[in-house]
């Protein structure tokens, strides 16, 4: 029985426990909501810092079954974890009331400003240049494009922006900028090492690393390369982890060296030297250890004109690299085939009237190389006509000044002005204890630039030059105003507009996910359509129409995909089930992937050779008929490309019109008396036209000149002429 008290006492008891309770749903409220507001913070912060380290293992992420499945799933991983992390970004600004101070940062820093105007141009030009599609997503094979770039973009800007904010303690603590690029020196290490693996199911060889293509890992070592040399030369690290750094320095090396990439050796060797000038110049170093570091280049200078003076020895003929040093000449075929596209390049500045000011657009190269196209290229290639389609220019500078134009070109050079401005100030500043680690810090960062501005006079970009470039500038960006920093004014947001903005990202991000999982799924299921095929067309078949079910900005390439495999099935004539329908299905697709990019010469011209392919079988007419059209349209875009006009003869040969076939022979054999391959093929229009001397006179022309047989009814032929 509970006990009883007089009636002013339970009044009072019924207060306090009203009270009492009040004072604990109030207390707990509050501490609920305290736990709530951590986790806004918490849950995002955590989000930016792991996804920004875990996007520096990107460059070592590859599948091989996958379609250039060294190169694509790093684009892949690398977009999908950005998105995330500027997504959390983008909330934990907004959420702590950073926006205007975010804002008035950027505002003062000059590399950032000078990239937003170049991109600004960039969008322009794009939107009215002459492909938009193609500038936006550029090609399957190096994802380029600006959809790209803007992902590389955002994590420059991620990076500045959470380096001078007060993002909550979690990440502020742990974040450092330098110790993040600590990090991916570790994982330039580790692909380094696999430039020493070999699998040749994979076709990795020495030299190639996970990049698989050494030109694309290149500019990625030199950024890291001059890294470490801070590191060793700062002071900054311990005996044993200076230890490391030079180790992972002459691992680096060793790769960079394997690859055999010219352009990116000469580029270090710029850099090197600028970096060895300044030191030398500078007060940095005592005067000891400058007369040493004096005597060391002169002993490298010697030893440079040694072995170029000995480069015919069997020694340095027996070095890859040195090889290659060796036969640096403007008359070797790599440097004749630079030469002549960059003509091309001139070719079309010279002729682009009003897109002067803004080009043809990004990743549209291939339309001014295809409209001014040198015949001679055709001499280069071993045969083939791989050197005559071009969509890079290999030198960056006149990339961008053929696709961006001067306007373009003008803020190109803005961000590389910024960049020198930030590397004085930051020669010039610290503290009297740290200024010659500043300036040591200056130096080897402005000789990672130039070493990169070296290696792209003879390159492009691609995922490693963007890697490291946008790293160091992002490092550059925040720790050149080391003292200015943002902090947070307030946490009062309006709760409908965050409710607002999460939907909104929500959305937004699973837009962005999917666009890059079905970019992906389509990217497999093309790639075991290619493996499959082969072996088995019927499920060949069945995997190409897989892969276009899926969105992709890379579809149209697929498609081609599928119209060479069953082309050269036809070709080859191998026992193929359901060919009518194969075929219809083909040409279906064949019609939707050339109205994707209609000024495009390479594709019709591969669309007259297919359909010569399929007018082989039964000759119909109508077929043939649209092989001629193809190649004439295609004779529009890229004026004097012999291998068009090769297949226009073979048209005419099969429409039983020889004396076309020879004009159109002629036609090619004109444009450039020097090419092999046309004393070839006017050789076979004449004997098909009944003028056999003719066709053995220029048959025997191509053969003294060069021409090598393909294949062996080629060899059989020439042996039946009796030659």
């Amino acid at each position: 029985m509970s006990p009883s008290y007089p009636q002013k006492y339970r009044s009072r008891t019924s207060i306090q426990l009203c009270t009492t309770l009040f004072e604990v749903r109030f207390i707990s409220c509050y501490h609920i909501s305290v736990f709530m507001s951590k986790q806004l913070e918490n849950i995002p912060s955590k989000t930016i810092k792991y996804g920004l380290y875990a996007i520096l293992l990107t460059p070592l992420v590859f599948w091989p079954r996958a379609l250039y499945g060294f190169m694509t799933p790093k684009f892949i991983l690398f977009q999908v974890l950005i998105e995330i992390v500027f997504t959390a970004w983008i909330f934990l600004i907004i959420y702590r009331g950073e926006v205007k101070q975010v804002v008035l940062y950027l505002r003062k820093s000059y590399i950032f400003l000078a990239f937003l105007g170049f991109f600004t141009i960039y969008f322009i030009s794009a939107i009215f240049g002459v492909d938009f599609s193609r500038s936006f997503w550029g090609i399957g094979a190096r994802m380029t494009g600006l959809f790209t770039e803007l992902h590389f973009f955002a994590w420059f800007f991620v990076l500045i922006s959470i380096s001078k904010s007060d993002f909550g303690a979690s990440l502020k603590s742990d974040f450092d900028i330098k110790k993040y690029i600590n990090f991916s020196f570790v994982i330039s290490v580790l692909i380094a090492l696999s430039a020493f693996y070999t699998n040749l199911e994979w076709r990795l060889v020495p030299g190639y690393t996970v990049f698989s293509n050494p030109t694309f890992v290149a500019p990625y070592f030199l950024f890291h390369f001059f890294w470490g040399v801070y590191q060793i030369f700062s002071g900054l690290s311990s005996y044993w982890k200076n230890g490391l750094f030079v180790v992972g320095n002459i691992l680096i090396l060793t790769a960079l060296f394997l690859g055999e990439i010219r352009g990116a050796v000469i580029g270090l060797i710029v850099g090197v030297l600028f970096l060895g000038i300044g030191l030398i110049l500078s007060n940095i170093l005592n005067r000891r250890k400058r007369i040493i570091l004096a005597s060391s280049y002169l002993l490298l200078l010697i030893g440079v004109i040694s072995l170029w003076q000995w480069r015919n020895t069997s020694l340095v003929q027996s070095v890859g690299i040195l090889k290659k040093f060796s036969e640096i000449s403007t008359s070797a075929a790599t440097a004749q085939t630079r030469l002549l596209t960059w003509q091309s390049a001139i070719e079309g500045l010279k002729a682009a009237g009003p897109r002067i000011f803004f080009g043809v657009g990004p990743e549209n190269f291939n339309y001014i190389f295809n409209a001014n196209y040198n015949p001679r290229l055709l001499m280069f290639g071993g045969g083939s006509f791989a050197e005559t389609w071009q969509d890079k220019p290999h030198n960056a500078f006149l990339e961008i000044l053929t696709e961006i134009g001067l306007i373009g070109s003008l803020f190109y050079a803005l961000i590389w002005l910024a960049v020198i401005v930030s590397l004085f100030k930051l020669f010039r500043s610290g503290l009297p204890g740290s200024r010659s680690r500043q300036k040591i810090l200056s130096l080897t960062l402005s000789a990672a630039f130039i070493s990169y501005l070296g290696a792209m006079f003879f390159s492009f970009d691609s995922f490693g030059s963007w890697f490291g470039l946008y790293l160091t500038l992002g490092f550059l960006a925040s720790f050149s105003d080391s003292n200015l920093q943002i902090h947070s004014n307030s946490t009062n947001v309006d709760s409908r507009f965050m409710k607002l903005f999460v939907i909104f990202a929500f959305i937004s991000i699973l837009g962005l996910l999917s666009v890059n999982v079905s970019i992906w799924s389509a990217n497999i299921a093309d790639a075991d359509a290619l493996r499959i095929f082969s072996k088995d067309p019927t499920k060949g078949i069945i995997s190409f129409k897989k892969s276009l079910s899926y969105f992709s900005p890379y579809k149209s390439e697929y498609q081609f995909d599928l119209i060479a495999s069953v082309a050269g099935a036809i070709e080859k004539k191998l026992v193929f089930p359901n060919l009518e329908d194969s075929v219809n299905f083909m040409i279906q697709e064949a019609d939707k992937a050339v109205i994707v990019h209609p000024k495009d010469a390479a594709k019709y011209t591969d669309m007259a050779r297919v359909y010569n392919i399929l007018g082989t079988r039964g000759r119909d007419p109508e077929i043939l008929a649209q092989a001629e059209i193809f190649g004439k349209k295609s004779l529009e875009l890229s004026p004097g490309r012999q291998e068009t006009l090769y297949y226009l003869a073979r048209t005419a040969l099969l429409k039983n019109d020889a004396s076309s076939a020879v004009n159109f022979a002629k036609q090619a054999l004109l444009i450039d008396p020097g090419i092999r391959q046309s004393h070839w093929y006017l050789g076979l229009a004449y004997i098909a036209s009944n003028q056999r001397l003719e066709g053995i006179t220029e048959i025997k022309k191509a053969l003294d000149i060069g021409y090598v047989p393909q294949n062996q009814l080629e060899v059989d032929f020439i042996k039946n002429l009796g030659l």
